[in-house]
């Protein structure tokens, strides 16, 4: 296997990892401990983690390798609130090109499905504003906050019911409504950045 398509298979095996909720905010990541994991060479494996530490998935504190982000009550209603200000800004634009991905008709069932879905409907509502920047920013937040997501699960009674009404104003062009339960649904999460944070950093 070429190095090129093995770091490729590296690469997105490890952010699957980062963003399944299996290490624990602020967790030390051995690269050597990944590379077996992975049943690839340290190389692949530590470029990898360069890459996933620009794009915010990982930290690399001074001296001390690598490490899944810290998180603190601030800085998931900081993350929290970014992700709010930029649908809310997205949501009053035209209706733009729809975002590449899974279709309408296989939508995912599960916990797995409650995430994929949510992704792929900020995903939409970013389109509407016309800036591929939005739908960029968007999908680094997703990246972002797939983790904290694995963790909201346990925390809310129907997750993929709450997203319906979401869907179906986004459906309608209902954009003030839209507006309105985004910003609902931000609010019931930082509601509960104690709990989520307390859930992130616990040690697996």
């Amino acid at each position: 296997m070429s190095a090129g398509v093995t770091f490729e298979r590296v690469y997105h095996a490890l952010k699957e990892e980062l963003g399944s909720g299996r290490y624990a905010a602020g967790q030390h990541l051995e690269p050597a401990a990944l590379s077996r994991d992975l049943n690839a060479s340290i190389t692949p494996v530590r470029d990898a983690l360069h890459r996933l530490a620009g794009e915010g998935l990982v930290e690399t504190p001074r001296g001390e390798g690598f490490r899944m982000p810290l998180m603190t009550e601030v800085g998931l209603r900081h993350l929290y609130r970014w992700n709010a200000g930029l649908l809310d800004l997205a949501a009053r634009g035209r209706s733009g090109p729809e975002p590449t991905g899974r279709g309408e008709d296989s939508e995912p069932a599960g916990a797995a499905g409650a995430i994929e879905t949510t992704e792929h409907l900020f995903l939409k509502v970013a389109a509407r504003s016309g800036n591929p920047e939005h739908g960029a920013t968007i999908a680094t937040l997703n990246d972002r906050l797939r983790a904290v997501r694995q963790v909201e699960l346990a925390l809310m009674a129907d997750p993929l019911a709450e997203l319906e009404p979401i869907a179906a104003l986004l459906a309608s062009d209902t954009l003030p409504g839209l507006r309105r339960t985004l910003a609902a649904y931000h609010r019931r999460r930082e509601r509960l950045v104690g709990e989520l944070v307390a859930a992130l950093v616990a040690p697996r």
